[in-house]
């Protein structure tokens, strides 16, 4: 009967974790949406509404991780899952965040304004790499495929050196020169835009390495490959 509560617990666990994953990639479908066009004020409402669901689900499944741990004493195994499962957990919630930090920078920044081309294809970049590593990164908890995890971890340098790209393009434009008030603004927000793409870049990484102490039982964050 235990054995049967506890398997209950952990696929609850799995639920919510799934469902927070699924509403993570949809507020960064609404960024893509959003970078093309900020004009969508539905978008807006939509994303709004969704982080106040990955904040109740953080707060849910620590609770969960908190109860499954004192009520079922979990074997070694299982509980590198659950610990695991908080690790996740948290780093989706951030992620979350960090997109609505964009969204939010998106409805009041013209990235179609002059001498913003470049910067703005720099940024879609940036989006269609950090959704990719997100992707994979939840796919390689899931599938407990370390081999993706690593994939993962790789292509965060790409998202680095964007990010370096969008500094330089911001200083090769704007420097010494006089700026009317709006491009202060776009040049403050895109920069914005790109540090938090950044970040999520960095919070994917994180969710890759969780797979692989998972499926490996090897904890290579800060460089540590023991």
């Amino acid at each position: 009967m235990t054995t049967n509560i506890k398997a209950k617990q952990l696929e609850l666990l799995l639920h919510d974790f799934e469902l927070l994953s699924k509403t993570a990639m949809i507020q960064m479908q609404i960024t893509t949406k959003l970078l093309h066009d900020n004009t969508l004020e539905s978008l807006y409402e939509e994303a709004e509404s969704n982080e106040i669901i990955m904040d109740r689900l953080e707060i849910k499944v620590r609770e969960e991780v908190v109860f499954t741990i004192f009520q079922f004493n979990p074997i070694a195994a299982d509980l590198r899952k659950i610990i695991t499962y908080q690790d996740l957990t948290t780093n989706l919630e951030r992620i979350g965040d960090m997109l609505l930090n964009i969204i939010h920078f998106l409805k009041k920044t013209d990235l179609s304004a002059p001498h913003f081309e470049n910067i703005r294809k720099i940024i879609y970049k940036m989006v269609q790499y950090t959704s990719e590593m997100l992707r994979n990164a939840i796919f390689s908890f899931s599938n407990e495929d370390s081999h993706t995890a690593y994939q993962v971890i790789e292509e965060d340098d790409k998202v680095d050196e964007l990010y370096h790209q969008i500094g330089l393009s911001l200083q090769e434009h704007f420097t010494n020169k006089h700026l009317s008030k709006a491009e202060i603004q776009n040049m403050v927000n895109a920069n914005s835009i790109a540090h938090n793409l950044e970040r999520i870049g960095d919070s994917a990484t994180n969710i890759a390495e969780a797979a692989i102490y998972l499926t490996e039982g090897k904890d290579i964050r800060h460089g540590n490959k023991q």
